[in-house]
């Protein structure tokens, strides 16, 4: 499978590009949580995620 289908207009290429951002924070926070770097993990989010 591609991916998820889109059932709305695409949104503009600023919102994308941000949400596209906020995903690989999460993603390497929650890979950070899993090999025990919970503090790196939370500064990470705390930090970035303030975009």
């Amino acid at each position: 499978m591609t991916g998820p289908r889109v059932l709305a207009p695409s949104l503009p290429y600023g919102t994308r590009l941000r949400l596209a951002a906020v995903r690989r924070i999460d993603l390497v926070g929650a890979w950070l949580c899993d090999h025990g770097h919970r503090r790196a993990a939370a500064w990470l989010w705390r930090t970035l995620r303030m975009m």
